[in-house]
């Protein structure tokens, strides 16, 4: 049995995606380990981790790398706002 880490849904946040010439709503749900999961209508595209870098690495799932890349940009955004919430 595998060990869920436990997502945040009160710490969630919705992006708007650019993605093969269409717009793209996500909700990223983050967890104090700095994994996101990444739901776009209701269904799971996968997960991120968010390094000490400040770089995303696509950790499981079906996100193409272009939405990684955007994603990234969103995520440093979200922690600016929220310094020091997972410390």
């Amino acid at each position: 049995m595998s060990q869920q880490l436990g997502f945040m849904p009160q710490h969630q946040f919705h992006v708007l995606i650019n993605h093969a010439n269409r717009e793209h709503r996500l909700t990223v749900l983050p967890n104090s380990q700095g994994r996101f999961r990444v739901i776009e209508q209701g269904e799971v595209l996968g997960e991120v981790d968010f390094t000490p870098q400040q770089k995303c690495v696509r950790k499981n799932g079906r996100i193409k790398q272009s939405v990684v890349n955007q994603l990234e940009q969103h995520i440093k955004n979200y922690y600016s706002r929220f310094k020091g919430l997972f410390a």
